[in-house]
């Protein structure tokens, strides 16, 4: 009994090694390492000034591909505004920047990327108008201007999208963004026209596309 006993807690030992070996196996044979690191730039932003020209936007974009599976993240922008109005004239100018992560849904190693992410946005800009016209009954009309004002504000995004070779390193992205609203970017005396990299203050989700052009840098490719 003495014999089946040491046998039994040999098996038993083998048993509970053999899974922790089979994962050192599977760690030596796909390690976790860098597998590619794309920078972009946002070329959708161009088409805006057709739709909104009182708006300048730029917008560039670094990640960093782990196993062609994970991608960490990092975007930053600039954006102007100058609305002229008959009653006024309104002027904002500011940066933004959002930090987060993509997951590819595709095989192991592909070429190209579909798949989702997630992003933590904040903004910091300042506005302010003038030429504005009041008319009063008794005084007539008067002109004004509001004085400098600046806020901040952050959000979160959940995004889908798509990453395609065009050619060998070059890569058109496109992606659908979910964006909602946590804090700043709000003033009840005087409501920003537009916060940047999020959009209108007065939503708490706003809807948005994003059209990147990337260059990979080309090392440990497979």
């Amino acid at each position: 009994m003495v014999i089946y006993k040491y046998i039994f807690s040999f098996l038993f030992c083998i048993l509970l090694g053999f899974p922790l070996y089979s994962q050192d196996i599977e760690l030596e044979k796909d390690p976790w390492k860098i597998t590619g690191v794309k920078i972009g730039m946002d070329v959708g932003r161009f088409s805006s000034y057709i739709l909104k020209p009182e708006k300048t936007s730029y917008a560039g974009s670094l990640d960093i591909g782990f196993n062609n599976k994970y991608f960490a993240v990092f975007e930053y922008g600039y954006s102007e505004i100058h609305l002229e109005k008959t009653l006024y004239d309104y002027f904002s100018d500011g940066t933004f920047w959002k930090v987060g992560f993509d997951y590819n849904m595709l095989k192991k190693y592909p070429t190209d990327y579909l798949g989702i992410g997630f992003r933590f946005g904040q903004a910091s800009f300042d506005h302010f108008a003038e030429n504005i016209s009041k008319d009063y009954s008794h005084w007539g009309s008067n002109i004004t201007s509001t004085p400098l004002i600046k806020h901040s504000a952050s959000w979160v995004e959940v995004t889908i999208g798509v990453k395609a070779e065009l050619i060998k390193n070059v890569y058109f992205g496109w992606s659908a963004l979910i964006k909602v609203h946590v804090t700043g970017g709000t003033d009840n005396s005087f409501q920003p026209y537009d916060i940047p990299g999020f959009g209108n203050p007065s939503n708490a989700i706003n809807l948005g596309a994003n059209y990147f052009i990337y260059y990979q840098i080309p090392f440990n490719r497979k």
